[in-house]
Order: structure tokens, then C-alpha cells, then sequence
């Protein structure tokens, strides 16, 4: 049977890995038989509730069981999953549900109360649903019979917002069955591998490159409900833990941190940072620390997973992104819309299956974002003559000072380099003459001033990039994938 949708792929993987784990959650094991009765039930729920085809149904869970059996059951039903992060303020669930036209909440007994207590979410007109585990059981999920079309949406996503407004995200069963195809080929994911659900599921990257990857090859899912150094790298010992998918910060964190003992990580095949750059410095620290590199995957909302770095000879190119993923086609847009050579710089161009099309619902016009089949991500890279891809940082952010063009990656790493500075953002501030001026915040590691950070630059680079306005801060804006809200500093 080709699979087409969503529902057939978990019919599928079900009845080939029956017996086999699919989820331990808290020290409960879950498999694949198991797994797929419990969708079967709470479908059944969702169906009493009047969710059919096109609803749009939201689900605010931390990583878990709860979480995989909603998101699947939802979209068992031909319904629209949208996920929302368990740790968003009430304005910002509000504004999900209602730009997404949601008709019904699934979160659990803790979320209910708070719910109950907020004006601003009841007058979203929606109602939290709970799970329950004991209703009625369907034999499995393919027993639903519901038709649906594979190139209807079956997620909403939002764009991560670092720069502005998020933007509406609708992906289709197409899009997502090509990048779980891709990812499984690429990484050579088997049945064998044990993935640790890192990652908030309800961000593309924990969604797809580690809940519904490890799902789709059959393989063994431990969900994490919350990040913390010792504790993950505690459970990749205890449960030989195959492959890592984490971002920056995480691995950040980890590598910096001091425990009774050196854990053994030696069972992990594949570690791999998404979501933001992670620096040659981190790498490096985090290989000191457990004896082997992190591999950069590259990825958006909007494309799926883009490429990532597998090359052999990882100590040269500790900075790029890798190649393309398979079926994935990159190009590099120069002035005037020229596709450039390896080694010119210019705006990276993505074609893939499992990248949109259009924005949804958004009242601003998006058409420079796509190009004769290509989706422009707005990230500024190259390529070396091997075909590895390297961004250079966002178009968006480049700063305009006197006509020239500053890189703020350029200048937040040179800051960073300072031995006070735990962290760093660069940004432009608009002057009255029509340009910018440089604005770094800092996140201090002990006291330092001004002066320091201006010295520490001026010998190092020319002195329009050298910041003219320095802000110190306890500590910056972040998403929860640990990018940082740039909009939230200007």
C-alpha cells in the first residue's frame, strides 16, 4: 500500500513493530500495539467532541505520552494539529487559537484550572478536553476509515517571531511524510535506535526530527518534560540513548556543567544541534567534555529539515550546516535574483516536498519569500567547493551604518570572546540620519564595563562595527528552542 497520509504510516509501523517499545514515559513502557489503542480511544473521544476533516484542534502538553497520543489522534481524524508550547503566557495561547480558528483545546488536568481563572482564555470561546485513558477501545487506528486528502494540512506551526509578528505555518501529509522519509535515509535511522525526546515537541524540531522520526523506523522514543544537564545525560547512559537531537543551548549546558562524575555517552551514533549556529567553540567545548562533536543540522518551520553536516572530516568544518538533504535542492541567490558560485555569499533558496508554498492567513504580502519553486529563508550563507553549506546570519539583521553592511553573527562572536561575557546580541538601532547604529546586549559571566568591551573590539575589527550603544542584561528573550527575541531588545 503506498502511504499517503499520516494515519496510514502509523498503521503501518504498527502492525510491523506490534511487540516492540514505541515510548517509555516515566518509567512506563509503551509499545507499539499499545500505542496504537490508545489513539484508537481517544480518537473516539475527539470524535464525540463533533472534530472531523479541517478542524483545528490545539494540544499544550510537555513532552509525554499524553502528547504523542493527542497529536496523533488528531490527525487520525483529518483534523489540523496545532501545537502550542506548555510554557506560553495566556496572550500568546490566546492568540494561537484564535488565528488558527481552533475549535477545542486538549491539554491536561493541571492546565484546566488556570484556564477556568483567565478571562483572556475564555473569551477565546474554546474549552479544555481532557484524556481518558479508559473509554471505549477501537481495535486500531486505520478502522476510522476517514478519507483524507494528502495534500490537506495537517499542522499549524508559527514562525519563531526573533524578528516580529509569528507567522501562520500549514503543512500538508505530503509535507510531512517526505521530510520523515528524507530524515530516516539520510541519518540512517533503524528500528535499533533509541531516541531521547529533547526537544519541546510542540517546535518543528522536536516534532519531526525526534517524536515522529523515531515513531515513523519503528525505533524506541524516551520523552524529556524537562531540560536539565545531569538528568539527560544520566538518562542516555542509563538507556543507551542512539541518537541526540538538541539545540545550542542544550548542549551549552551540558558541556559546562560539573557533576560527581564523568557520564558515559559512548552509545550515542548521532548527536545533532538544530534551530540556531552552534559556535566551533561550543562544539569544541562539548567534544572536551565527551569526546566527540555535534553535528549542525539546518531547518525551518517552513521547509522542514534543509541539510545537515555528516561529513567525515567534521574537525574542517565544524561550522557548516553539511549538504542538502536527499530530495532536498539548495541554491544561493545573489543581486537580481543570480544563482551565485561556491564561495560568493548570498541569500539561501530551498526547493523541497516538504517545504509550504504560501504563509496562511497572514494579511502581509509574502510573495519575495518564493521564488520559480524556491523558498527564500532569509538566511545569508555559501557554499565551499565540496558542497557543505555555511550561513553567515539573517538578511534581515544585517545592519546599515553609513551604507555599510555589518554582520551582528561577526561581532556577537568577538564580544563572546571576551573572558566576562557569557553572552552577547548585536543589533541596529535606527538613527535620525536614515541608517543604523550598533547596539550590543550583554549577558555578563563578572562585572565588566563599557570601556572593556569597546577595547576588547577595537584592535579587532574596523571601527564602524564596534558598538556605539552596550546594554547590560540578567539575561535575553529566548523561545523555547533557545533563540533569542531580538524584537524584544530594540
Amino acid at each position: 500500500m503506498e502511504v499517503r497520509t499520516l494515519p496510514q504510516m502509523l498503521a503501518i509501523v504498527a502492525k510491523r513493530s506490534t511487540a516492540q517499545t514505541a515510548v517509555v514515559d516515566a518509567g512506563t513502557s509503551v509499545s507499539y500495539e499499545a500505542l496504537a489503542m490508545k489513539i484508537g480511544r481517544f480518537s473516539a473521544q475527539l470524535q464525540n467532541q463533533g472534530i472531523g476533516k479541517g478542524h483545528r484542534v490545539a494540544l499544550l502538553f510537555p513532552n509525554g505520552i499524553d502528547f504523542i497520543v493527542a497529536f496523533l489522534s488528531i490527525v487520525s481524524l483529518g483534523a489540523i494539529a496545532v501545537p502550542l508550547n506548555h510554557h506560553y503566557q495566556q496572550n500568546e495561547i490566546s492568540y494561537a487559537i484564535n488565528t488558527c480558528g481552533v475549535s477545542l483545546v486538549v491539554t491536561s488536568h493541571k492546565f484546566v484550572s488556570s484556564w477556568e481563572q483567565s478571562p483572556l482564555l475564555r473569551a477565546t470561546g474554546c474549552k479544555p478536553f481532557l484524556i481518558d485513558d479508559q473509554a471505549k477501545p477501537l481495535t486500531s487506528v486505520s478502522v476510522l476509515g476517514v478519507d483524507i486528502d494528502p495534500n490537506s494540512p495537517v499542522l499549524y506551526q508559527f514562525s519563531s517571531g526573533s524578528t516580529g509578528s509569528p507567522k501562520r505555518i500549514g503543512r500538508t501529509h505530503a509535507n510531512l511524510l517526505f521530510e520523515i522519509d528524507s530524515l530516516i535515509r539520510t541519518l540512517k535511522v533503524t528500528s535499533q535506535d533509541r531516541f531521547l525526546g529533547l526537544p519541546p515537541f510542540s517546535h518543528v524540531n522536536g516534532l519531526m526530527r525526534s517524536m515522529m522520526l523515531s515513531l515513523a523506523a519503528g525505533a524506541t522514543l524516551y520523552p524529556v518534560d524537562k531540560f536539565e544537564p545531569h538528568g539527560v545525560a544520566e538518562a542516555i547512559e542509563k538507556h543507551a540513548i542512539s541518537v541526540l537531537i538538541g539545540v545550542p543551548f542544550m548542549f551549552s549546558m551540558m558541556a559546562r556543567a560539573r557533576g560527581p562524575r564523568r557520564f558515559d555517552l559512548s552509545s550515542l551514533r548521532l548527536c545533532v544541534s538544530a534551530s540556531a549556529p552552534l559556535s566551533r567553540s561550543l562544539n569544541q567545548q562539548f567534544r572536551d567534555t565527551f569526546g566527540f562533536y555535534v553535528r549542525q543540522l539546518y531547518g525551518s518551520t517552513e521547509t522542514g529539515t534543509i541539510s545537515v553536516n555528516l561529513s567525515p572530516d567534521i574537525e574542517t568544518s565544524l561550522e557548516s550546516v553539511g549538504e542538502p538533504m536527499l530530495g532536498v535542492q539548495v541554491e544561493i541567490f545573489g543581486e537580481h535574483s543570480r544563482m551565485v558560485q561556491a564561495g560568493e555569499i548570498g541569500e539561501v533558496g530551498v526547493k523541497s516536498p516538504a517545504a509550504i508554498r504560501s504563509y496562511e492567513g497572514s494579511g502581509e504580502p509574502h510573495e519575495s519569500c518564493f521564488r520559480g519553486g524556491f523558498f527564500l529563508t532569509g538566511d545569508v550563507g555559501w557554499r565551499d567547493a565540496r558542497g557543505l553549506l555555511y550561513l553567515v546570519g539573517r538578511k534581515k539583521l544585517f545592519i546599515n551604518k553609513g551604507g555599510y553592511k555589518i554582520n551582528p553573527r561577526e561581532i556577537e562572536e568577538l564580544i563572546e570572546s571576551h573572558p566576562k561575557v557569557e553572552e552577547a546580541v548585536v543589533l541596529g538601532v535606527p538613527t535620525s540620519y536614515g541608517d543604523e547604529k550598533v547596539k550590543a546586549v550583554l549577558v555578563l559571566k563578572e562585572s565588566c564595563t563599557e570601556d572593556e568591551i569597546i577595547e576588547h573590539c577595537r584592535t579587532r575589527i574596523a571601527a564602524f562595527k564596534i558598538p556605539t550603544v552596550i546594554e547590560f542584561v540578567d539575561s535575553l528573550p529566548k523561545s523555547a528552542t533557545g533563540k533569542v527575541r531580538r524584537a524584544a531588545l530594540t
